[in-house]
């Protein structure tokens, strides 16, 4: 019994950590478009512009000037079911 209990929380403990790593955000362009990434994007001053994850996990960048908003997919005003660019 006390077995399986330890087992349950290993497992709970799992899912928790990996639930954040999962996290999407959407960054809305000045032209209507949105990409998705993986992770929050960083803002690079010596670029002028936004690193980011995109969807296969590959390096991307968007410049600033591009950017009119980056939010969690769950909070971004552009929020739907969108595809991954």
């Amino acid at each position: 019994m006390v077995y399986m209990k330890k087992n349950i929380l290993v497992l709970l403990l799992a899912v928790t950590v990996c639930a954040g790593c999962a996290v999407r955000y959407n960054i809305s362009l000045t032209i209507g478009d949105v990409i998705t990434a993986r992770g929050k994007p960083k803002y690079d001053e010596a670029k002028g512009g936004f690193l980011y994850k995109d969807g296969q996990g590959q390096p991307a960048f968007v410049s600033g000037g591009r950017v009119r908003e980056v939010a969690p997919a769950s909070m971004s005003k552009d929020s739907q079911y969108l595809p991954m660019h």
